[in-house]
C-alpha cells in the first residue's frame, strides 16, 4: 500500500508549479528584458489597444458560414472553445464582421475613433457578443502570443544604500551584480509605486526617439521572417508613437532623470516590468460600465500616502496625483458601456472628445486612454434618442459606428440556442423531439416581414405577393422554395433571397397605451425575443408533476404569452400579406408551426416505420439529373451495365417529371438545370442539395408515394397506441409483418436500434402525446 503524501510534500509540489508557471510566462522582468523582446518582436510589444483586440480575433481564427445572404467569415472566438463552449454566441455573423471590419479600420488608420454600438431589439444577444468578446481577450493575454506588460517604479531601502539617497554608483550597485532593481526582495525594497493606468514600458523610450527605433525594429524583424505577414502590413499607431506617460509617471520620470544627470540607464534601474493579464472579474483593461448617475473616472493627490513617505525628496516631494473610476480600469483594454443611452446623455457626452482624442480632463491631470470604446443600446433607446434629441444625436453620430444586433432569422440556427441553453436548466425534465425546432420557427416567424414586391423583378412580384412567413423561413434556413412554383419561378426565388434579407421597410409602428411607438425598420427589429421564448420554454417545465415538454404543452405556453401585448407591443401590429403578424387562428404563424410540427412528427413515425428512404428519392433524383443534362445537351451518355454509349432514357425521365410536375412544360428540363445553377451561386464549393433545391419536387414524389401507404400508416399509429397503453390485444389484429413493423417503429422512436445514428428520442409520455394529436390530425 502506497505511503500517504504528507502535507509539505504537496505544498512543495504546488510551489514548484507555481515557480515554474511563474518564470516560463515571464512575468517580471527589467526594462532591458523587455527591452530585447521589444526588438525581437516589435509587432507584438508595440500594439495599441484595437490592434490587440483585431489580433485576439485572428488568433482564434475563422470559418465560413451559409446564411441567407451567402457565405460569410464566423470568427471562432465567439464558440468559446477556450471556455469550454460555454455562452458562445449562436449566429450573428453579419455583427461579427461588422465588429472586426471596424476595428481594421482603427488598426490602418492608426488610432481608435469610435466608439462601436451594438444596437438592436431587447434580448438580441448584445451582450453575450460583448460577454464573448471580453471572455476571448482574459485568455488572449495568458498565452505567449498575447503578453501584454506594464511597468512599476522600484526604489531600493535606504539602510543598504550609500550616500542616504540610494542613487548612483556605489556599494549597493555593485551589490546587486546587476543595472537593475527589479528582481530586488521585499526586505531590500522602501518603496514600489504600481500605476492604475497601466502605461505601458514603450511609453519610456522618449518620443523623440521612439518612431526611429520602432521602425528599425520593424525592418530588422521582417528581414529575420519576410514570411510574416503580420510584420508586412504592422501599422505603429499614433498610441504607440505619440503615447506618453501618465502625469504621476512622468513626473517621476522627470525627477528621476535630473537626480541622475540625465542618465536614462540609471533610470530604467527602477523600472519592473511586470506581465498584465486582462481581467474581467479584477477590472483589469476588461470593464462593463452599468447604466448609472455618476462619472466614469477621477483624480486625486497621493503625496501625503504613507507609500511616498519613503521616496526620495527630489520625487516624493512633487504633488502627484492618482485616477480611479471605469476608463482607469478599462485602459489597454476594452470598455463596454451596457444600454449606453438608457443614461442621461449629460453623463456619457464627454465620449465626444474622448472617442475623437483619446483624452479626458479630469480635476487635476488629462488621463490619456488607449482603450477600444464598445457599448450596446436598445432599438427603441437610438430611435427615442434619434427623435427626440436630433441635436445631440448627430454630433454624437460621428463618434458612433452602429453596428445592428438583430433577432435571429434563420429557425435551423436559433433552435442550437434552446437545445445548448435550456437543456442545462431543466435537468430532470425531458424535451421532446422538434421542441427546440418549432419554438424556433415560431419566434423567427414573428419576426418576418412581407417583401416589397415592387422591389424585386416583374417574374417575382407574383410569388412574392403570395410568400407566407413559413415560406420565407424555410427561404432563409435552408433555401427552400415553396410548392406549386415553376422552375423559373422558383430559381428567380433563389437568386432574391439574398435581397431579401437586406432588404429595409418602412418604420414599423403600434399606437398603444395613447401614443404611437416605433419598431424598427428592418427584418429582426421586433418580435418574440430569445430571452421571451426561454422563458416560454421554461414556463411550459415548471408545471407540478411535469416530467418532460412537448409541443402540445409548448403551445399552452405559447398562447399565454400571446396573451401579454401589453408587454410586448409587436404583438399589436396589424396583420401584413399573406398571415404576418397573424399571431393566431385560421393561416396564423401558430397555425403553420402547428401544421409543421404535425408533418415532421409525421415523417418521424413514417420514417421509423421503414416507409421512408429519402436516399432513395435522393438517388432517383440524382439519376435524373444526369439523364437530362444529357437530354438538353443531345449528347449519349455512358451505360456502366453494357459499356456502351446510348440516349438518355425518355420513358424514365417523363414519368418522374409526371409525378413532380403534371403541367410540365417544354422549357422544364432546362428551367431544372438553371435552377441548380441559380443555388450553386450562393453556395460555392458545395454540392447540389437536391432535397432543398427542389423540396417542392420531392414533397410531390413523397407524398405520391404517402397516399398509397396512408392506410399502414394508420393502422401502424393505432397499434403502437395500444402497446403504449400495454394493452397487448388488439381490437383488429394486423398481418404478421404490419404487426411486427409496428412494434419495431415504437422501439425506434423510444430510442432502441440507433445503429450509432444520433437523434431525438422520444419518452412514452412524449411519444403517446404526438401519436394521438397525429392521429387525430392526418388520419
Amino acid at each position: 500500500m502506497d505511503e500517504p503524501v504528507s502535507a509539505k510534500t504537496r505544498i512543495e509540489a504546488l510551489a514548484a508549479a507555481v515557480a515554474q508557471e511563474f518564470e516560463s510566462t515571464r512575468r517580471v522582468l527589467s526594462f532591458e528584458e523587455w527591452f530585447e523582446l521589444l526588438c525581437n518582436q516589435p509587432h507584438v510589444h508595440a500594439r495599441n489597444a484595437a490592434q490587440y483586440l483585431r489580433d485576439c480575433f485572428e488568433f482564434y481564427g475563422r470559418r465560413d458560414v451559409r446564411i441567407p445572404s451567402g457565405k460569410v467569415a464566423r470568427f471562432k472566438l465567439f464558440d468559446c472553445e477556450f471556455d469550454g463552449g460555454s455562452g458562445r454566441l449562436v449566429g450573428q455573423e453579419p455583427a461579427q464582421n461588422a465588429f472586426y471590419e471596424a476595428l481594421d479600420s482603427f488598426v490602418r488608420i492608426g488610432r481608435v475613433n469610435k466608439l462601436l454600438l451594438l444596437h438592436g431589439p431587447n434580448g438580441s444577444a448584445k451582450t453575450t457578443f460583448l460577454d464573448a468578446v471580453m471572455r476571448a481577450l482574459e485568455n488572449y493575454s495568458e498565452t505567449d502570443g498575447g503578453a501584454l506588460y506594464r511597468f512599476s517604479w522600484v526604489f531600493p531601502s535606504k539602510s543598504s544604500k550609500s550616500g542616504g539617497i540610494g542613487f548612483g554608483s556605489g556599494p549597493w550597485s555593485s551589490a546587486i551584480g546587476e543595472a537593475t532593481f527589479a528582481k530586488l526582495g521585499a526586505e531590500a525594497i522602501d518603496a514600489k509605486l504600481s500605476d492604475e493606468n497601466k502605461d505601458p514600458p514603450l511609453y519610456l523610450i522618449p518620443v523623440a526617439e521612439r518612431a526611429a527605433l520602432l521602425q528599425s525594429q520593424l525592418q530588422g524583424a521582417q528581414a529575420r521572417d519576410p514570411k510574416d505577414a503580420r510584420l508586412e502590413h504592422f501599422v505603429v499607431s499614433e498610441t504607440a508613437l505619440r503615447g506618453d506617460l501618465s502625469q504621476r509617471n512622468r513626473r517621476i520620470f522627470d525627477a528621476l532623470l535630473n537626480i541622475y544627470q540625465g542618465d536614462l540607464r540609471k533610470v530604467y534601474q527602477h523600472v519592473q516590468v511586470e506581465r498584465l493579464f486582462l481581467s474581467r472579474q479584477y477590472r483589469s483593461g476588461l470593464v462593463t460600465v452599468e447604466p448609472k448617475q455618476t462619472a466614469d473616472a477621477r483624480s486625486f493627490p497621493v503625496t501625503g500616502d504613507r507609500a511616498y513617505a519613503s521616496l526620495p525628496p527630489a520625487v516624493g516631494g512633487q504633488v502627484l496625483f492618482a485616477c480611479q473610476g471605469d476608463l482607469v480600469d478599462a485602459n489597454r483594454g476594452l470598455i463596454n458601456f451596457s444600454d449606453l443611452l438608457k443614461r442621461p446623455y449629460e453623463h456619457y457626452k464627454y465620449l465626444l472628445t474622448a472617442t475623437e482624442s483619446g483624452q479626458v480632463a479630469l480635476e487635476h491631470v488629462v488621463l490619456a486612454l488607449d482603450v477600444v470604446f464598445g457599448g450596446s443600446a436598445n432599438d427603441l433607446n437610438l430611435l427615442e434618442f434619434r427623435a427626440l434629441r436630433s441635436g445631440e444625436y448627430q454630433s454624437l453620430r460621428g463618434r458612433l459606428e452602429l453596428i445592428p444586433v438583430p433577432y435571429l432569422l434563420d429557425y435551423r440556427v436559433e433552435r442550437k440556442v434552446y437545445q445548448e441553453q435550456v437543456g442545462d436548466v431543466l435537468r430532470g425534465i425531458h424535451i421532446a423531439p422538434h421542441v427546440p425546432r418549432i419554438l424556433a420557427l415560431w419566434g423567427v416567424m414573428t419576426r418576418l416581414r412581407p417583401p416589397n414586391a415592387a422591389e424585386y423583378s416583374p417574374k417575382l412580384q407574383a410569388v412574392l405577393s403570395r410568400l407566407g412567413p413559413l415560406d420565407k423561413a424555410d427561404l432563409y434556413a435552408y433555401g427552400r422554395v415553396p410548392a406549386g412554383l415553376t422552375s423559373d419561378e422558383a430559381r428567380e426565388l433563389l437568386l432574391a433571397v439574398p435581397q431579401m434579407h437586406q432588404e429595409r421597410f418602412p418604420q414599423a409602428v403600434v399606437r398603444a397605451e395613447g401614443a404611437e411607438h416605433l419598431l424598427g425598420d428592418y427584418e429582426g427589429s421586433f418580435g418574440a425575443s430569445v430571452r421571451d421564448l426561454k422563458r416560454v420554454l421554461l414556463a411550459a417545465a415548471s408545471e407540478p408533476g411535469t416530467t418532460c415538454v412537448t409541443v402540445p404543452r409548448l403551445f399552452k405556453e405559447l398562447r399565454k404569452f400571446m396573451g401579454d401585448a401589453l408587454n410586448h407591443r409587436w404583438m399589436l401590429l396589424p396583420k401584413a400579406a399573406s398571415g404576418f403578424h397573424l399571431l393566431d387562428g385560421e393561416g396564423s404563424i401558430t397555425a403553420a408551426a402547428w401544421n409543421y410540427w404535425l408533418s415532421a412528427s409525421d415523417w418521424e413515425v413514417r420514417e421509423a416505420m421503414g416507409l421512408v428512404d429519402e436516399a432513395r428519392y435522393l438517388e432517383v433524383f440524382k439519376k435524373y439529373v444526369v439523364h437530362v443534362k444529357h437530354a438538353v445537351k443531345r449528347e449519349k451518355m455512358f451505360d456502366p451495365v453494357t459499356g456502351n454509349l446510348r440516349d438518355p432514357d425518355e420513358k424514365f425521365m417523363q414519368g418522374l417529371e409526371k409525378t413532380m410536375d403534371p403541367k410540365a412544360g417544354p422549357h422544364f428540363r432546362t428551367d431544372l438545370l438553371s435552377r441548380i445553377g441559380a443555388w450553386a451561386l450562393s453556395h460555392p464549393d458545395e454540392e447540389p442539395a437536391y432535397a432543398e433545391i427542389f423540396a417542392d419536387y420531392f414533397y410531390r414524389l413523397r407524398d405520391d408515394y404517402y397516399r398509397q401507404q396512408k392506410g399502414v400508416v394508420a393502422r401502424g399509429i393505432q397499434r403502437m397506441l395500444e402497446l403504449l397503453a400495454d394493452d397487448r390485444r388488439a381490437d383488429n389484429p394486423l398481418a404478421p409483418q404490419e404487426e411486427q413493423v409496428a412494434r419495431r417503429a415504437l422501439e425506434i422512436l423510444l430510442g432502441g436500434h440507433d445503429g450509432g445514428i444520433k437523434r431525438e428520442r422520444h419518452t412514452r409520455e412524449t411519444l403517446r402525446e404526438t401519436l394521438v394529436q397525429l392521429s387525430k390530425a392526418r388520419y
